[in-house]
């Protein structure tokens, strides 16, 4: 009985999402903005990311243009195609093509899909390509064909250039083969075809290795530093709360059903497991230790969501989970549509409404360059802004740490000379030769940023 739902009613949230995209008020996010902006300057990598987001941003935008709607209907294009793959990877698992078919839509509702289809990030891509690589793995399980092992290298290569978290794929398939003897098998008995697999993940990055060479592997340097292991503080709460949220990302009412149906003896579930279990280990460690986001384990969502709706058998539980996931998917967006007031949302409200003020600010009515100290309001004002003709600058004074990538590309010059509008610190500017004085302007409601900044004319003398 549920079947005869689930289509229609993806097509009910297809087009809510539309609706309340078209008449909500708020914003691009600051990363989204960041993205965005990178895509003017195509390049084999960025300060924190690598850059297969960017360049389809380039193209996609070229084609449909920079609009908020246009962007934010990026998201919804992407998981149509994981969805597919969700399709295909079931099939392949042993499912009738009806199951698999129920299951890519079910996929839709997940509450993780929802949230993440609303922003433009680099795990959409992450997530397409993890759910081929991981397709083309359960092939090889079946029949080990060269194409097979070809297309895993690639896809995985994709994945990388999407973001480094990839490399836990590499991680699962090692722990596979060290735990499992059936795979290990195959794995010794198709070595050229596992060579042919990483030559083609290390033809496809290898553009991305010298521009990080070429930078001094200033990306390496950014993952460090995220890391920030040097402030190790044990948290079993927090470990706790980042298995709660995975659980809700999910849906509990599949993650029940699912757990319940666990069958050791399933080879594929095996699979599934080995390709969630150590992602969600490694990151709850962190998530005690120092501090993990929620979407850090996001490919293992994957794994895990295939592994449950293979086991989930209770229809009571397959409808509950149902009602649950389409209730919080219709809510989210009726919330966004209706611009709602709630804190949740304070990130994106009211960004464009800033800007205006900032560019309408000026004492002499024209502002030509803008120095922004935060890299989220950079992006973010580069976007709203992004047909005034204005110059974007960070202050960097050459030869202190790069924290993010606009001091590479667009750094506020010692020796600039001219006027400009600085929102930010006035020590963040004191390494400028040119005499110069300040005039405060009144700062502009700042609710989407946890620290206000200071607003300031700064006029060369």
């Amino acid at each position: 009985m549920l079947n005869k739902f689930l289509l229609p009613s993806v097509f009910v949230l297809l087009l809510l999402k539309i609706v309340a995209l078209n008449f909500t008020t708020f914003n691009l996010f600051g990363d989204e903005a960041q993205y965005w902006l990178w895509s003017k300057d195509i390049d084999f990598g960025y300060f924190s990311k690598p850059p297969f987001l960017s360049w389809i941003i380039r193209v996609y935008t070229e084609i449909l243009g920079s609009s908020f709607l246009s962007l934010k209907l990026l998201p919804l294009f992407v998981y149509l195609l994981i969805a597919w793959s969700i399709y295909n990877l079931l099939i392949n698992s042993g499912l009738s093509k009806k199951d698999s078919f129920a299951g890519c839509l079910i996929f839709l509702f997940l509450p993780a899909v929802s949230f993440s289809s609303f922003i433009i990030s680099t795990d959409l891509f992450l997530l397409l390509f993890w759910t081929l690589s991981l397709n083309e793995l359960i092939k090889i399980n079946n029949e080990q064909r060269l194409k097979n092992f070809i297309l895993l290298g690639i896809f995985l290569g994709l994945g990388f250039l999407s973001k480094y978290a990839a490399i836990y794929f590499v991680i699962c398939l090692f722990v596979l083969i060290l735990l499992d003897k059936k795979f290990r098998k195959i794995f010794l008995d198709n070595l050229l075809g596992f060579s042919f697999t990483f030559l083609s993940v290390f033809i496809i990055i290898v553009p991305n290795i010298i521009w990080n060479f070429n930078n001094d592997w200033i990306t390496l340097q950014h993952t460090s530093d995220n890391a920030n292991f040097a402030n190790i503080e044990i948290d079993l709460i927090r470990g706790l709360l980042f298995l709660l949220i995975q659980v809700l990302m999910l849906g509990p009412f599949i993650v029940l059903g699912g757990l319940f149906g666990f069958n050791k003896q399933n080879y594929i579930q095996k699979i599934f497991l080995i390709f969630s279990l150590p992602i969600i280990l490694i990151v709850l460690i962190e998530a005690i230790i120092v501090r993990a986001n929620a979407n850090w384990a996001a490919p293992a969502l994957i794994s895990l969501f295939a592994l449950l709706y293979i086991r989930i058998n209770n229809s009571f539980l397959k409808m509950a989970n149902f009602i649950f996931n389409f209730t919080a998917c219709f809510i989210l967006f009726t919330m966004i549509g209706m611009s709602y007031p709630s804190k949740i949302f304070d990130r994106i409200s009211g960004i464009n409404d800033y800007a205006l003020k900032i560019y309408n600010n000026s004492s002499n009515g024209v502002v030509k360059n803008i120095v922004v100290s935060d890299r989220l309001l950079f992006s973010s004002l580069n976007f709203e802004l992004r047909d005034m003709n204005i110059n974007f600058y960070m202050p960097h004074k050459e030869g202190e740490k790069i924290t993010n990538h606009f001091k590479i590309v667009s750094p506020l010059s010692k020796n600039i000379n001219e006027n400009f509008i600085l929102i930010g610190s006035p020590s963040d500017i004191n390494y400028l030769n040119n005499n110069y004085k300040l005039l405060k302007i009144n700062s502009p409601d700042q609710k989407f940023m946890k620290r206000k900044l200071e607003v300031y004319e700064v006029i060369l003398e």
